[in-house]
């Protein structure tokens, strides 16, 4: 009996709402050709898979949107709960010519039921103006050399929107606001505030006196390979206004602000100009050429000025960007300096390529020599060359000789490597002392009372072994701290000794690299030996023998007798 009672209450309060309807909404009265315009049929309550079509209307292309739009509303009112659900499904009806047409009487049966919708009478109307879109691209055009840049300029024209119904006028920014698409390389330009926007008198394509406004956007490209320059080409949309209103403002201070009510969408396109990139021509192209076009000034640093033999000279050369315009470092070489001959001939350069550091308009590049004898004088002059596109020649930019000294590395032989290192011990004569152990002391003092009494020196002569103790711990582990860093010492001269008695069956770049390497490990040890000076000396005969070309037949037997003494 409860559980019935509380159905009828259920049923009483609460209703299911099984009404099924079909709902037309197409609110406009009027519209414009070419304008598209929205159509939505609203299914309430139906809830089999439906796909609504709709006949052809005569003056209308018709297109429906593909997806449905699914509402569900629950109401309470006097105590009943009413759920309602809605499937809405748009029709985009675009008229092709001005008149006055009927949208029809429209079926739909769901159901087994028949819905339909009353007749509406629509008038259309040319625009109020055709919205004037124009796209046009200037600038870089035809054949460039690798390393120069693209310069291009859009310039996007929009008519002028004046709604004759309020008398207002929209201003540029605002008509900017409508624009999307794909600009393509002015996309970045854009983006940065590269723009410039402002208002010209001129003509439509229809030769109708109108008022513009004009965005200009500039934007630079460089290639990165020769070959046919590809850009992704320029389409502009925009939705055109056709009518505004105005809209108040929530709250006290809301004012008024104005909002499109009707549209239409046009579209303009830039035709991008064909451009070939090129590689400079090989035709009188120096040697150490590295592809630079345009003019370049070129200067170098050398430290330090007095080396040894085979010592690193570190070359500091600065590229300044001579020309007009905008620039780009990024893919800016270093002159190729292993293809100097008067270079080459008297120091060892490495064929690396190097990087670069950029600032502003000048990039600085690193590259070390090493001279091959101590008969160099001077660091010959330097080239750097670029390709002129105006003149179609190279131009050559030397630098100024720089004046140096190279001392010859001096040669040890085995006798003086452990010359210096010989040690001699001095004895030390001793002193007798008459009389024995009773010569230590001897007085009346041997009398006194030995009582012991709590005075300050005897509390010091207590406190004075706990002391030692502690001095006698902290020498030990000292001792240990020190051994074992000796033993470390000694594993490394052992691992060095191995290293060069090696070397000895090794020939060439790899017995001196073997060489060097060990020497650096026994340098590591200067202050645990006291042969760092001749250390020194042999990397020097090594270096000399490595990046000078120096012939050194004694250099393997004066390392193994360093490490000898050094044992």
């Amino acid at each position: 009996m409860t559980l019935l009672r509380i159905l009828i209450i259920i049923l009483c309060f609460a209703s299911h709402s099984f009404a099924q309807q079909v709902d037309f909404q197409m609110p406009q009265s009027s519209g414009y050709k070419g304008v598209p315009m929205e159509l939505v049929v609203v299914y309430e309550n139906i809830q089999p898979a439906l796909n609504p079509t709709i006949p052809e209307i005569e003056g209308f292309t018709i297109q429906r949107l593909p997806n449905e739009q699914t509402l569900n509303e629950t109401t309470f009112f006097n105590g009943k709960v009413t759920h309602t659900i809605k499937r809405s499904f748009t029709f985009i009806l675009t008229p092709k010519e001005t008149g006055v047409y009927t949208i029809p009487t429209l079926t739909f049966i769901v159901d087994g039921k028949s819905f339909q919708s009353t007749p509406h009478t629509i008038t259309i109307q040319d625009p109020p103006t055709g919205g004037a879109l124009e796209v046009e691209i200037s600038g870089t055009s035809g054949n460039i050399y690798l390393g120069q840049p693209i310069d291009l300029t859009l310039k996007i024209f929009i008519e002028q929107f004046t709604d004759p119904s309020l008398g207002i006028t929209l201003n540029a920014r605002q008509m900017m606001s409508f624009l999307r698409g794909n600009l393509g390389i002015f996309n970045d330009a854009l983006e940065e505030g590269n723009r410039q926007l402002r208002e010209i008198r001129g003509k439509t394509k229809a030769g109708i006196p109108t008022t513009f406004y004009e965005l200009s956007v500039r934007a630079t490209a460089w290639p990165e390979t020769s070959g046919p320059f590809k850009m992704n080409p320029v389409s502009v949309l925009m939705n055109y206004p056709l009518s505004l209103k105005k809209v108040r403002g929530f709250g006290l201070f809301g004012g008024e602000s104005l909002e499109v009510t009707q549209f239409h969408l046009i579209e303009a396109k830039g035709e991008m100009p064909t451009i070939e990139v090129l590689p400079s021509p090989s035709k009188d192209q120096p040697l150490w050429y590295s592809g630079a076009v345009g003019n370049y000034d070129f200067r170098v640093i050398a430290d330090p000025t007095h080396v040894k033999i085979g010592e690193p000279i570190t070359l500091t050369m600065r590229v300044t960007d001579r020309t007009m315009g905008p620039i780009n470092l990024d893919f800016l070489s270093a002159p190729h300096l292993d293809r100097v001959s008067a270079l080459t001939e008297h120091f060892r350069v490495p064929d690396t390529p190097l990087g670069g550091i950029t600032e502003g308009r000048t990039k600085t590049f690193t590259q070390s020599i090493r001279p091959r004898s101590d008969g160099v004088k001077e660091i010959p002059p330097l080239p750097m060359s670029s390709y002129d596109p105006i003149s179609k020649t190279y131009q050559t930019v030397w630098t100024k000789p720089i004046a140096i000294t190279v001392d010859t590395v001096a040669t040890v032989s085995a006798g003086d490597l452990i010359g210096d290192s010989a040690f001699t011990s001095t004895k030390t004569p001793l002193t007798e002392v008459d009389g024995g152990i009773l010569a230590n002391y001897s007085g009346i003092d041997l009398l006194n009372s030995q009582r012991i009494s709590l005075s300050p020196r005897l509390l010091l002569k207590i406190a004075f072994p706990p002391c030692v103790f502690a001095i006698i711990l902290s020498i030990i582990v000292y001792g240990k701290r020190s051994r074992k860093s000796k033993r470390s010492a000694k594993n490394r001269i052992n691992r060095a000794t191995s290293s060069i008695r090696h070397a000895k069956t090794l020939v060439g770049e790899c017995q001196v690299q073997t060489l060097s390497t060990a020497l650096r490990e026994l340098q590591m040890l200067k202050s645990e030996s006291n042969f760092s000076k001749e250390i020194d000396t042999l990397l020097s005969r090594c270096d000399a023998m490595q990046f000078g070309g120096f012939d050194d037949v004694t250099l393997t037997t004066d390392a193994e007798t360093l490490v000898e003494a050094i044992q």
